[in-house]
């Protein structure tokens, strides 16, 4: 069975290697000159920078991967345990609530509607609560 890493770079166009890291086409935009990072964790992991923007979500499908395939096999269980008695699939719920707050006061931003200080600083916690839970993911 391939690494992770291998199974990753195999999907991947344009690779060049850039000291300990690679750097590679992004397949999940147009690119025309490599903006994607990609690095081996020192626990055997997968990580992954778009200098463009792309998040690793879109990466990973665009490669036809799922983001276990990041990890080696039972460390992505490492990950979701730092939340004892939360599950991935409940993590994600809670993420896609927080992104359903964002796209609410975006809304009513793009159609003139007046945002209060309170809305924006929910949006603050939303931002955060979604940058937490992809560093559990």
């Amino acid at each position: 069975m391939a690494s992770p890493i291998d199974m990753v770079l195999a999907r991947l166009d344009g690779v060049t290697r850039a000291g300990k890291s690679y750097k590679a086409l992004c397949p999940a935009h147009g690119d025309k000159t490599p903006s994607l990072s990609v690095k081996e964790g020192d626990d055997g992991r997968v990580l992954l920078h778009c200098f463009a923007g792309c998040g690793i979500g879109e990466i990973v499908a665009a490669m036809g991967l799922r983001m276990a395939d990041l990890f080696t096999c039972g460390a992505s269980k490492q990950y979701v345990s730092k939340i004892p008695g939360v599950s991935a699939r409940e993590l994600r719920a809670a993420t896609d609530h927080e992104r359903l707050i964002l796209f609410i006061v975006k809304a009513d931003q793009s159609a003139g509607r007046s945002v209060s200080q309170s809305d924006l600083d929910r949006t603050k916690i939303a931002l955060d609560r979604i940058a937490m839970a992809r560093r559990i993911l």
